[in-house]
């Protein structure tokens, strides 16, 4: 498994670097930012796509998807400790500092699985986060680097997250640490952990009244379009239709596993694509936290850290990660894996109880570089749909 770091140095001027590990990153511009409510939107400029960060209250942390933020600040001081950064195909690097001196060691397994390492230090200064090393040897070397006291288990390094091991760290400081014992999580601990989260989350937003939803209807808007959604989930139907200025120009249904479209000239079978699309509707996010559909799902904690749990879920062939904040046991955003269109994550905000339920009233959908914002006018739950409701148009 391969870790992606997204680091990003912005500017009072509403410009940011992207890539820290440029010599020029103090000047470097690769986008503008702008900041309205608690979102921050980035526009890069390369390609024009977009990005959008939503911010805690404080402005401490941000999320996009899975991706977690922490704000670090220039610095003029290297915190005293061993940073490690773990690699792909079992390569590290790691950086010792204490008073002005550092030193650097690169770990590795080589073909025939054995370990070697390699390492050298010296001294450092650092100014307004430019790092300069000066290596015994007599090689240079320039980086950026980011640091926080409040938050001093990590450092960014070149643009790359380096975490505190306080292990190492008493190895190379030459003090005794007592060996500590770790107990592996066994598979049934992560399950009934992943399970025993959503079933909270269930709680926060609605617990009998989430249970109880038989249908729902929800308007919506982005980039200029109303878009109707429609759901009944006893029947594991699904119409979605997509106005502009008040007319009807896509009209879209999903019934079971199949389904048909309607652009005002002719009708289309839905493709399987788009009816694994559709049925995010009724099986992941917050509808599936109903408990007869947690009743056929499976759910493993991934991860927990900086106040958020990940949680994959598998359901009706369909696999999604729940992001939920570890305080409220609010659901933060939702993650689709497919292997035909890729990774595309829901970030919720605007939270409304609405008929018992809490339900978000802003979406940001993204899916790679590609940021799209749905703001939600109405949710109507559990109404009466009379037949017509899902009769095709004429």
């Amino acid at each position: 498994m391969v870790r992606t770091d997204y680091v990003y140095y912005f500017r009072p001027n509403s410009s940011f670097c992207s890539d820290l590990s440029k010599a020029d990153w103090s000047k470097r511009v690769d986008g503008t930012y702008s900041i309205s409510g608690n979102q921050l939107k980035m526009k890069f400029l390369n390609d024009g796509s977009e990005k959008i960060i939503l911010l805690s209250v404080t402005g401490e942390t941000g999320q996009s998807g899975a991706a977690t933020f922490i704000r670090l600040n220039i610095t003029n001081t290297v915190p005293g400790g061993f940073y490690k950064f773990v690699r792909s195909a079992g390569k590290q690097d790691g950086f010792y500092f204490a008073d002005g001196k550092f030193k650097r060691t690169t770990d590795w397994t080589t073909i025939s699985g054995g370990k070697t390492n390699s390492g050298n230090g010296g001294s450092y200064t650092i100014n307004q986060s430019q790092l300069e090393l000066k290596f015994d040897n007599g090689k240079t070397a320039s980086y950026s680097f980011f640091s926080s006291n409040e938050k001093k288990s990590i450092v960014v390094i070149n643009g790359e997250i380096y975490y505190l091991d306080e292990e190492e760290m008493a190895k190379h400081a030459g003090a005794a640490k007592p060996a500590e014992t770790a107990v592996a999580a066994k598979p049934n601990d992560v399950l009934e952990a992943g399970m025993s989260l959503l079933k909270a989350a269930n709680q926060t937003h609605g617990g009998k009244n989430i249970d109880n939803l038989s249908t729902m209807k929800a308007v919506m808007n982005t980039n200029n379009l109303t878009l109707t959604m429609t759901a009944d989930f006893t029947r594991q139907i699904v119409r979605l239709e997509s106005s502009l200025q008040g007319n009807t120009i896509l009209l879209e249904q999903m019934e079971g596993n199949s389904g048909w479209s309607f652009d005002g000239n002719g009708y289309a079978t839905l493709s399987p694509q788009r009816v694994t699309e559709l049925k995010r509707y009724l099986y992941c996010g917050l509808l599936g936290l109903k408990s007869e559909i947690l009743a056929k799902s499976t759910a493993t904690l991934q991860t927990q850290q900086y106040g958020l749990s990940s949680v994959m879920v598998m359901v009706n062939s369909m696999r999604a990660g729940y992001i939920i904040n570890d305080k409220d046991k609010r659901l933060e955003a939702l993650i689709m894996v497919d292997p035909l269109s890729g990774t595309t994550t829901f970030t919720y905000s605007d939270f409304k109880r609405t008929g018992g339920i809490l339900l978000p009233y802003t979406e940001v959908m993204q899916s790679g570089k590609h940021a799209q914002t749905i703001t939600y006018d109405s949710y109507d739950i559990n109404p009466t749909l009379p037949a017509n409701t899902w009769a095709k148009p004429k």
